[in-house]
């Protein structure tokens, strides 16, 4: 697709590939869209003009007026039965009108200002995705397995996945706007060629209900919809109508609780609700999940000690009081495989065989469907990151194996999911979406990622863990606020953008003042006391004020972390638990 954007004084003219007879004409003052010929009036004025624009996101109302939101730029990055998928890039937000900015107080202009770059960071992060006839948000079950094809695309798409689905309305109330709508979602696609002359695909979709950051978005609401869930979906592509497909999903612990930044390394976990709303929660969520894949294992990763094990406890017993057709595993990742001894997972494989089988996977031979996958594994850790991946690539790698034995011998040669080739691909494949997973909730690459890329743990590895752990605690401290915000602003249908209420960046001062406080104390103690290498004295002295510093650096900091830590200002932290 190649638009013509021709922005008037009056209207926004798309044209899709030269086709002026059928371009779509968006009215700047009713914001109304409508077909017609693309040609401007004798009485328009050409304002700017934009060629190859690849897609349209849609329209969106902010303080000063409405903003037409495109993409000029795209990656193809899978085909999938014959149709391409790309990656969205070069994202663009037109003012309907140049001058509206101007038109609002000072203090409106500072709070558009700060929703357009909180709109901006999120579409530019290079994570979102689309096809221009695949519909991307459904499984190629789900595609298969519709019974009609007919109806808008806003009618067929899944909503989870549908990120700017509010955005355009304006495409929807008549005949023809709908070839224009293009769904996008955020997630992740990559695909590989293998031996056997087979394409490996891996694509993950984020559920937009609930998304947000690491620590300021945990656990379920009361619809069921829970933090940081992903629906990945493994395609072995033989010809474009033979393949097979395998999905599972991750999600947050389906409970009513939270764990909101304060500093702390590990900060402490609240519960919210009483037995019956958590239990009534949950039950939808596997209600809808039942629905959508049928039975379903879960696999828990947490450890069984600590403020975890609370959790863990609280989420088995309702699970195991649930009526659907549900199993639970819980499998204390940490402590079985401490020492890094990850062969130790074949203990929780071992658990988990039978379901495997039972489930099966989606096989599709010459465009007739031979089988459904009858299940899906709904595996969590207390992040849903790095334990999860490693999991995760785990579950697919021995579903292949159960393809090879079953379906696949037939199709491609048997050592297809075997050798070196293989390996490189499957690992490499699954360690990019762990860090492509993990950056979007936390904001770094994955742990344990070099496990799920080369098979085995090593010391590069824990310390690269190191480093992004260290990441994380900046991020999640200090910077997710705006993040979360983003995310909460651009996907809760409730926001009134036109509402200029602004992010509440908190100011360095605290920690300036705090810092400053560790560093005059150790030049006080240099300038008159002993010097540590001048006698046992003089270094018990300097250790002393030293620690001391530190200490009382430390206890001010946690004292003043409301101050001190960037929290969403959007929303109340607390109405998401309890509405």
């Amino acid at each position: 697709m190649n638009i013509e954007l021709i922005n008037t004084n009056e209207r926004f003219i798309l044209i899709n590939n030269g086709n002026k007879d059928k371009s779509l004409n968006i009215d700047k003052h009713s914001v109304k869209a409508s077909i017609s010929v693309g040609v401007p009036k004798d009485n328009e004025k050409i304002l700017t003009r934009i060629e190859n624009v690849k897609g349209i996101i849609g329209c969106i109302q902010l303080v000063s007026g409405h903003y037409l939101m495109i993409f000029k730029e795209h990656n193809h990055v899978a085909t999938v039965t014959g149709k391409k998928i790309y990656q969205m890039k070069d994202v663009e937000l037109i003012p309907f009108f140049p001058n509206q900015q101007s038109l609002v107080s000072i203090p409106d202009q500072d709070a558009e200002e700060q929703h357009l770059s909180m709109i901006r960071w999120l579409l530019s992060s290079e994570n979102f995705y689309f096809s221009y006839d695949y519909d991307f948000t459904l499984t190629l079950q789900r595609q298969y397995s519709a019974t009609t094809t007919s109806g808008s695309i806003s009618d067929r798409c899944d909503s989870r996945f549908f990120w700017n689905e509010k955005y355009i309305s304006i495409l929807s109330k008549e005949h023809g706007l709908d070839d224009w709508i293009l769904p996008i979602t955020m997630g992740f696609v990559e695909s590989k060629k293998l031996d056997g002359n087979c394409q490996f695909t891996l694509i993950s979709r984020r559920n937009l209900n609930r998304s947000g950051t690491r620590y300021n978005v945990r656990g379920i609401d009361k619809k069921g919809n829970v933090a940081n869930n992903v629906e990945t979906e493994q395609i072995i592509e033989i010809k474009e109508n033979t393949f097979t497909s395998f999905v599972q999903v991750r999600g947050s612990i389906p409970l009513l609780w939270s764990q909101f930044p304060t500093l702390k390394y590990k900060p402490s976990v609240k519960f919210y609700g009483d037995e019956k709303e958590n239990s009534q929660a949950l039950e939808q969520h596997f209600k809808q999940l039942h629905q959508i894949y049928g039975s379903t294992t879960v696999v828990n990763l947490i450890d069984r000690k600590g403020a975890e094990l609370k959790l863990g406890e609280a989420y088995e017993e309702r699970v195991k009081s649930l009526k659907d057709d549900v199993h639970y595993v819980w499998f204390d990742f940490h402590s079985i495989c401490k020492g890094m001894r990850y062969d130790k997972l074949s203990i929780l494989m071992d658990q988990l065989k039978d379901d495997l089988k039972q489930y099966g996977f989606f096989f599709v031979e010459d465009g007739k469907i031979i089988q459904k996958q009858q299940g899906v594994f709904r595996t969590n850790c207390i992040d849903n990151l790095d334990r999860t991946n490693v999991v995760q690539s785990l579950i697919t790698r021995h579903s292949l194996e159960n393809q090879m034995a079953s379906v696949l011998n037939k199709q491609i040669p048997s050592n297809t999911f075997k050798g070196d080739q293989f390996e490189y691909v499957f690992k490499n494949i699954w360690a990019d979406h762990g860090d492509a997973i993990s950056t979007q909730y936390s904001g770094t690459g994955a742990l344990k990622n070099d496990f799920t890329r080369t098979g085995k743990r090593n010391f590069q590895g824990v310390l690269r863990d190191g480093e992004n752990s260290v990441k994380r605690y900046y991020l999640n401290n200090f910077k997710d606020g705006f993040r979360q915000d983003s995310y909460f602003l651009f996907t809760n249908p409730s926001v009134d953008l036109t509402t200029a209420k602004q992010h509440e960046s908190k100011p360095p001062s605290p920690l300036i003042w705090i810092f400053s406080f560790v560093f005059a104390a150790i030049f006080l103690a240099n300038l008159y006391l002993p010097s540590a290498t001048s006698s046992i004295g003089g270094f018990i002295s300097q250790t002393t004020v030293v620690v001391g510093s530190i200490f009382f650096a430390l206890k001010l900091a946690m004292k003043y972390q409301a101050s001190i830590v960037d929290k969403p200002t959007l929303f109340k932290l607390d109405s998401i638990y309890k509405n």
